[in-house]
């Protein structure tokens, strides 16, 4: 049996209940291994999201249009639905809650449904009302933070596809030219390297008062000399995310983005050195804080995140967070610091926890310049 879907079973079992019900992009990614199309958001061929079901004792089964009925899948049983039709009227939604009646049906699917709360469209809810609801969030998210070997080699694949881009950050990045020429570049990067088009989210800001905010999409602003940059880049390769942040300043650093740069990457480097397994992940953020606060300033922002088929997973590295890091999870570890005089920096490795300490996943080079 796939790994994740044993691991999927087993939240379905600890959540109390004989169904798992999955509806978010990157629980039916994990649960089923389907990847949902997510660029364009909603497809306006499709009556609800993709809709996995995953019984407590290894059934399997996919819902999804007749569109993506060539997709990948690890379920049993795939069921499509007709999302358009140019040669007759087509109620897409009567046709989807229709299949997913009969599906249901042909498995037998009652009793107590474990599903994802905040993901559950509401037209499915007459399919629900005689069955007792559970959420399993809290087992599913403590299952999917340990990541199998498979995991971790497709996380790898993402992160060196972020890194990909990072490096044409630094090479392709120039005065002269706007954010959105130097995106353009750095996503084409990425996309050569997969060998398609990608799902990418992040940040590419530039100067002060930009990187100041430390969030924002590339616009047309022009990149001048002596501007601080931040480069947040976060594609998803066959169903998983890879993540990355560089900062650097375009030509000579100034004294005061160098002594950004240097408390931000004592930060990183801290995490590097002290992340393995026990180490409560509430500690590791005020240490990384505490780093910052040391050099005189802010932070403004979380110190990172785990990641796998969702771009930000449980557990969050904030100081509130009692767990404990845990071998093969996969964390980001993105300590900021801010100077509203200077801008923002945020450096930013994925992490891979192992028995002993932790593995750099992403193999790009953080460094303070970029030359004019």
């Amino acid at each position: 049996m796939e790994e994740r879907l044993a691991k999927t079973i087993a939240a379905i079992k600890e959540s109390g209940a004989d169904w798992g019900l999955f509806t978010s992009p990157d629980g039916v990614a994990y649960a089923l291994g389907h990847v949902c199309g997510i660029e364009a958001g909603p497809s306006p061929f499709a009556g609800g999201p993709s809709l996995g079901i995953v019984g407590a004792g290894g059934e399997t089964a996919l819902l999804v249009t007749n569109l993506e009925a060539a997709t990948p899948s690890w379920a049993e049983t795939i069921v499509t639905y007709t999302g358009f039709s140019y040669q007759q009227p087509t109620d897409v939604l009567e046709n989807y809650l229709a299949e997913a009646k009969t599906l249901f049906a042909r498995l037998k699917v009652g009793g107590r449904i474990a599903v994802e709360r905040h993901a559950l469209p509401s037209s499915i809810a007459s399919l629900l009302e005689d069955h007792a609801l559970l959420s399993i969030e809290p087992a599913f998210r403590r299952q999917r933070s340990i990541k199998t070997k498979a995991e971790i080699g497709q996380l790898r694949e993402a992160a060196l596809t972020a890194s990909a881009g990072q490096k044409a950050f630094l090479a392709a990045t120039r005065a002269g030219i706007s954010e959105l020429e130097a995106f353009a570049a750095i996503r084409l990067a990425m996309e050569t390297r997969a060998g398609e088009r990608l799902p990418v989210t992040g940040d590419l800001i530039s100067g002060r008062e930009r990187t100041s905010q430390f969030m924002g999409w590339p616009n047309n602003r022009i990149i001048e000399k002596g501007d601080p940059l931040i480069c947040d880049l976060a594609p998803r390769v066959a169903g998983y995310w890879g993540d990355s942040c560089a900062s650097a300043m375009i030509g000579t650093p100034s004294d005061g983005f160098r002594r950004l740069f240097s408390a931000a990457r004592s930060a990183l480097d801290l995490a590097i050195e002290t992340s393995r397994p026990g180490l409560v992940i509430g500690e590791l953020d005020r240490s990384l804080q505490a780093v910052i606060a040391r050099n005189g300033y802010s932070y403004a922002h979380h110190s990172g995140h785990s990641i796998g088929t969702g771009v930000h997973e449980w557990p969050r590295i904030v100081g509130y967070e009692r767990e404990a890091l845990k071998e093969d999870m996969v964390i980001m570890i993105e300590p900021t610091a801010l100077d509203h005089d200077v801008g923002g920096v945020r450096l930013e490795f994925m992490l891979h926890v192992t028995a002993t300490g932790c593995e750099i996943l992403t193999d790009f080079e953080h460094r303070p310049d970029i030359p004019a």
